[in-house]
């Protein structure tokens, strides 16, 4: 009896041991672990993924989108749950079941074929894309349909409502969503955004249970970029650049608007422009080529004249057709062959005297000419806010070797941009003060405050008086019948421009640039111009070219702009004694 007794006690003993344990076991399993466990639990049935944020819109100095985000949707099945799906009607009554009848009920609203499509959800994949991009009316079609296996993730499409304008300038964004040229590379990260995420559950077999995504951190959509071009006359440019380039032949054009006072880029367009494409990167050559500005040059030959008072507008020169130079492995010659000829210095820039403008380069040293070029921005980059800009080439003046020297002074032997050469245009208009170029107006960051770009100190180049004569002495080139740019005329408006015909070495072949640039209006400068065509077969020299192509800018940009007629006729100075 005892012995029974004593086994008892020691079976309940056991059991209240093992109960124990198991009741230690479950308050560290429910109490201490237990909140540990239930997150490792839902970890285990749980994924998440990144949602996208919009990239910011580029707009024009008016508000015009130029570059947008759109959200859109890409559609994917789950091919194997796609196996279980059936098409019931209202009554119950099936109607279909598996890929195919989803694929009937899809293909239509994703305009596909009927049979690819319910072959693309043949398979062993919990999550295959069939469709990208569709726009939200179709996904919201497709939600309706409640098709079982079909799921469905947020994206942005990018999207360029304006089609070419500017397009080389906006850039592009590769397939990855970075962006790869233009504005979209200059500014990717401050465009792209902050993605969010999203969690979603998952079953046993690894598909997403229905009805189980939430978002868990909201995106941050990517800032906005306000540019200074003007939509309108950026198309109205490209479109009579295009022209011009079709008629001459010409291997490219480019075409910058600057505004005087603000050193704002009004156009910036590049001929032949095409809607941005990933696939096709656009180069702006405005900012990218480099060109010799031939007679063009002369502008700073003449202005550092006058800034050092070694000249006049009305110094008189006697200039022949022909410079023998010892140290000029040759005769400087003129472009048109004539007898000697008494010219003022008036008369030597409107007639563009190559001659006539080494007499006027020989009264300084080489170094003030320099001096002059580098204060003009020549030789280094304006800073402009486009990536791949060029500096130019532009050699000290200690490193001018024999032809070289004499050559630089009616622009050759370097070489600059169209960016450039409209600055330098701008900084006579501004009274010789260099403001540095922007195409940048503002930009707006995701929290909606406003900035805008930093703004280098304005730069003396000249002084105020000599390039207030300059810009007289550019009107003769216009108006004088001396002049080389009768072409460039805007009725009703005092013009300043130069033009230059510049030869140059393109794939082993001779060929030509023909440029002009210009002030417009001379009397009270609101924009400076500069027009480059580049390699023009038919009809080349800027008189029959570019000249032309800038007065039909400038008649162009001072309606669009409403820019007030001039007030008055030129005072000239004489081209002659």
């Amino acid at each position: 009896m005892d012995t029974v007794i004593t086994r008892s006690r020691w079976v309940l003993g056991f059991f209240i041991f093992a109960l124990s344990i198991c009741a230690v076991r479950l308050v560290q399993l429910q109490i201490i672990e237990g909140p540990s466990l239930a997150a490792q639990g839902q970890r285990v049935r749980t994924s998440s993924t990144e949602v996208a944020a919009a990239r910011g819109t580029i707009t024009d100095a008016t508000g015009v989108v130029l570059a947008n985000s759109i959200q859109t949707y890409d559609i994917a099945v789950n091919q194997v749950n796609i196996r279980a799906y059936v098409h019931r009607d209202d009554d119950g009554n099936e109607v279909g079941r598996g890929p195919a009848e989803a694929a009937h009920q899809l293909a239509p609203l994703l305009g596909m074929n009927e049979a690819e499509l319910g072959g693309m959800m043949l398979g062993d994949s919990t999550y295959e894309y069939i469709k990208r991009n569709v726009d939200a009316v179709t996904y919201r079609e497709i939600r309706k349909l409640d098709i079982y296996g079909i799921e469905w993730e947020s994206v942005f499409e990018r999207e360029y409502p304006n089609g070419n304008v500017a397009a080389p300038v906006i850039g592009t964004v590769n397939a990855e969503g970075q962006g790869s040229s233009g504005m979209e590379a200059q500014f990717d990260a401050f465009l792209t955004g902050t993605p969010g995420a999203q969690a979603f559950e998952i079953a046993p077999n690894g598909a997403v249970m229905p009805g189980g995504k939430k978002t868990t951190v909201e995106p941050k959509n990517g800032g906005n970029v306000e540019l200074t071009l003007h939509a309108d006359l950026q198309h109205q440019v490209q479109d009579l650049l295009d022209a011009r380039v079709a008629k001459h032949q010409a291997d490219w054009g480019a075409v910058v608007i600057e505004d005087v006072a603000t050193g704002h880029v009004l156009v910036m367009a590049d001929s032949n422009s095409t809607e941005p494409d990933n696939a096709k990167p656009q180069k702006v050559h405005a900012v990218q080529d480099t060109f010799e500005p031939g007679s063009v040059g002369k502008l700073v030959t003449v202005g550092a004249a006058l800034n050092q008072g070694t000249i006049t507008p009305t110094s008189v020169f006697q200039v022949p057709y022909a410079l023998d130079l010892p140290d000029a492995g040759g005769p400087i010659t003129d472009f048109h062959e004539h007898d000697g000829e008494t010219l003022t210095a008036t008369g030597v820039l409107a007639e563009s005297s190559n001659t006539g403008t080494v007499l006027i380069g020989q009264t300084m040293s080489d170094d003030q000419r320099y001096s002059m070029m580098r204060g003009f921005g020549f030789g280094q980059e304006t800073g402009i806010e486009l990536p791949g800009e060029s500096a130019g080439l532009l050699r000290s003046a200690d490193q001018w070797q024999g032809r070289d020297r004499y050559v630089t002074m009616f622009g050759q032997a370097y070489a600059i941009t169209a960016m450039q050469e409209v600055s330098a245009i701008a900084t006579i208009a501004n009274g010789g003060v260099r403001i540095s170029p922007h195409i940048v107006k503002s930009w707006t960051n995701a929290d909606g405050t406003v900035e805008v770009p930093d703004t280098s100190q304005p730069v003396q180049v000249m002084d105020a008086q000599a390039a207030s004569q300059l810009l007289t002495m550019m009107e003769s080139v216009v108006e004088d019948d001396l002049g080389t740019a009768g072409a460039a005329k805007v009725p009703g408006y005092r013009v300043g421009v130069k033009t230059g015909t510049a030869e140059t070495v393109i794939d082993g072949a001779a060929g030509l640039v023909s440029t002009t640039a210009g002030i417009i209006p001379a009397d009270a400068p609101r924009l400076a111009i500069a027009v480059v065509l580049y390699n023009p077969k038919v009809a080349s020299v800027s008189s029959d070219s570019s000249a032309p192509l800038f007065g039909d800018i400038a008649r162009t940009a001072v309606a669009n702009l409403g820019i007030p007629a001039s007030t008055g006729s030129a005072n000239l100075y004489p081209t002659t004694p």
